[in-house]
């Protein structure tokens, strides 16, 4: 049995959740024999009780752990207490797999292990700037997996010690994730530019606004829809957001929080994504939803978003800098070919390297060797606890 554990301020849903519930939905789908481990679900994952193994008490963690610096009793005592509801399931051969929460590691690692039971800790941000960084001396996992090899060789390089550590991208949902049909004509007589994320500063939304501003001036005929608000499942504006809002120059529409239904909608109905983060993005989800979509990207050149660009798909512009964005757009805004031509580059990237299918296989070869080696009495060296 395999034990995905969501943090403790996602929901296991489909319009609450985040990027790392969908992700534990898709990889549920592949493995029948595998529980998420969540604070609360509703059910619009598509999974019933029996796949989902609810502990309420994070709920009072989350809130009164927030950013602040808990004491040992709490992220240690008080965690393998609430969690005896998952302890006292496991058996030989079972997995932990901890997603993006190195303070439960820290916590649960000699009781998992005690158990005959594998550790595998799953980053989906970066280790560099994580507000625990000190809880990564206080655990080893079993496996170590990064969304990305720059997000790997980055934590490698500020946590040497961390060892067994594998890059294994991300997927998107075919069924979810697919082409329009051809329209004769195109789809747009105005083209239309997609950004689908948080409204964070390091996601570079102002970036792109500044480059439709000069889209503007040049008198370029586009329209930019931007889907998404600060944080998962809609929210209130922050100061950033509202200055988005405030600055929003004519060609520019904010369309507010969508589910993953709606978000493949506007990427079907769009003629080009762009995805402007600033900062090191550990991999970037849309870039390949849109490339599963047949929709050319324009991405900045970080992080992983530069793996996903290997193959085609994605026309890269270093990051902060409106006027190149603003130049890589109106290429595509004025040559439908160079669209089309990007876009079925970037489709064939997605069906080669981004399915599900092809994604989960690289995830169970890691759960096939930690299981060898339990098979063969393999031990695990433990480096301490909270």
């Amino acid at each position: 049995m395999t034990y995905h554990y969501l943090p403790e301020w996602e929901v296991f849903s489909a319009y609450r959740g985040g990027a790392v519930a969908r992700i534990i939905a898709n990889m549920m789908h592949f493995d029948l024999a595998s529980v998420v481990v969540c604070r609360s679900a509703d059910g619009t994952l598509g999974y019933g009780s029996d796949r989902i193994l609810v502990i309420p008490e994070l709920r009072m963690y989350a809130k009164i752990r927030g950013r602040r610096h808990l004491p040992g009793w709490i992220n240690g005592t008080f965690l393998r207490y609430i969690f005896q509801p998952l302890l006292s399931r496991l058996k030989s051969e079972d997995i932990v797999w901890c997603h993006s929460q190195p303070v439960l590691c820290a916590a649960l690692e000699r009781s998992i292990h005690a158990k005959g039971a594998k550790l595998i800790y799953h980053a989906h941000s970066s280790l560099a700037t994580y507000p625990e960084y000190s809880m990564f001396r206080l655990f080893t996992a079993d496996a170590v997996i990064f969304v990305s090899e720059a997000m790997r060789r980055e934590a490698v390089g500020v946590l040497p010690w961390l060892k067994d550590t594998y890059a294994i991208h991300n997927g998107a949902d075919e069924a979810l994730f697919y082409p329009q049909l051809e329209v004769e004509g195109g789809k747009n007589a105005v083209p239309i530019i997609l950004y689908v994320g948080r409204l964070h500063p390091e996601k570079g939304v102002h970036v792109l606004m500044d480059a439709m501003r000069i889209l503007q001036e040049r008198k370029i005929d586009a329209l930019c829809k931007v889907v998404g608000s600060a944080f998962s499942g809609g929210s209130k504006a922050t100061p950033y957001v509202k200055s988005l809002l405030k600055s929003t120059p004519s060609n520019v529409q904010f369309k507010g929080s969508r589910t993953g239904q709606e978000i493949a909608e506007e990427y079907r109905a769009a003629d080009i994504l762009c995805c402007p983060s600033i900062y090191q993005e550990p991999f970037g989800m849309v870039n390949i939803e849109a490339m599963a979509c047949r929709i050319p990207v324009v991405a900045t050149r970080v992080g992983g978003i530069t793996e996903i660009a290997a193959e085609g798909g994605v026309l890269l512009v270093e990051p902060d800098s409106a006027i190149e964005l603003a130049n890589v757009l109106q290429r595509l805004i004025d040559d439908k070919e160079l669209r089309g031509e990007v876009a079925a580059e970037g489709l064939k990237s997605f069906q080669h390297r981004f399915t599900w299918t092809v994604i989960y296989r690289q995830y169970q070869e890691i759960v096939d060797s930690l299981r060898a080696k339990t098979a063969a009495g393999g031990n695990y060296n433990n480096s301490g606890h909270c």
